[in-house]
C-alpha cells in the first residue's frame, strides 16, 4: 500500500477513535478497559492475554527506508493488525497499545499491557543502520527473570523468516521494565536493508512477520 495511501487510513482511524471517546454531552468518555495502572487504562473491554505494542508513533516515525518511501511507525501498526487478527483466529483476546498514529510513552505502553491484565506483552520493531547491507534478527528483555524465557522463545521463531539471528540481549527499555509479565521487544529486520525495503513494498514481509510473531506468543502460551 502506497505511504499516502497508509497515511489517510491511519487518520481516517485515528478520527473514528477520537469520535467514539465522546457522549452524547460533548464530554469524553472513559474508553473500555479491565483496569487502569498508572493512569493508562486497557483499550479492550475485558481485558487481554496478549498485548501488542507497534513501535514508534506520533512525531517518531522510528527506521526510515528513503528508497521505497516506507516508515517504521507505519510498518509496525500494519504488522500488529496482521498477528492481531492470526492470535485471535486461535482464540486468544489481544489488544494494541495504538491503533493509529499516536504517539506514547515507554513506560506507558507497558502500564497499558498492565491495565489489561495480559499474559505477554510484545514491543514490535524494525531495526536501522546507515549500511543497507546489514540484516538480522534480534529480541531483548528487560527483566531476566521475568523476560528471558519468553524473548529466547520468540527469538527462536524468528529464525522463520530466513535471516541471520543474533540471539536475544538486555535492553532498559521503559516498557519492558514497566510491564509485570513476560515480555519482549522484537527486532525482526532491519527496514534500512534493500532486499527488506523491497519485500515491504510489495507487501509479503508484513504478514511473513506477523506469522513468526503470532507463532513465538503461541509457543510460549
Amino acid at each position: 500500500m502506497p505511504v499516502c495511501s497508509r497515511r489517510w487510513l491511519t487518520l481516517l482511524m485515528t478520527l473514528a477513535l477520537l469520535l467514539s471517546g465522546f457522549g452524547a454531552d460533548g464530554a469524553v468518555a472513559a474508553p473500555p478497559g479491565k483496569g487502569s495502572q498508572g493512569g493508562a487504562t486497557c483499550p479492550v473491554a475485558g481485558g487481554a492475554q496478549v498485548v501488542l505494542d507497534p513501535g514508534h508513533g506520533g512525531d517518531d516515525p522510528g527506521a526510515v527506508n528513503s528508497t521505497y518511501g516506507l516508515e517504521e511507525e507505519d510498518l509496525t501498526l500494519e504488522i500488529a493488525y496482521r498477528t492481531q487478527a492470526l492470535l485471535q483466529h486461535a482464540g486468544y483476546s489481544v489488544a494494541l497499545t495504538r491503533y493509529g498514529d499516536t504517539g506514547l510513552g515507554n513506560s506507558e505502553r507497558g502500564e497499558i499491557a498492565n491495565a489489561c491484565g495480559a499474559l505477554v506483552f510484545v514491543e514490535i520493531h524494525l531495526n536501522g543502520s546507515s549500511d543497507p547491507s546489514v540484516n538480522y534478527s534480534q529480541t531483548f528483555w528487560g527483566k531476566k527473570r521475568k523476560d528471558l524465557e519468553f524473548s529466547q522463545v520468540m527469538s527462536g521463531a524468528l529464525s522463520s523468516l530466513g535471516i541471520p539471528n543474533n540471539g536475544t540481549g538486555q535492553f532498559a527499555n521503559g516498557g519492558l521494565l514497566q510491564a509485570t509479565m513476560p515480555s519482549t521487544l522484537v527486532e525482526a529486520v532491519f527496514l534500512t536493508n534493500n532486499d527488506e525495503g523491497a519485500k515491504f513494498a510489495a507487501g509479503t514481509r508484513q504478514g511473513e512477520i506477523a506469522q513468526a510473531i503470532a507463532a513465538g506468543v503461541m509457543a510460549f502460551l
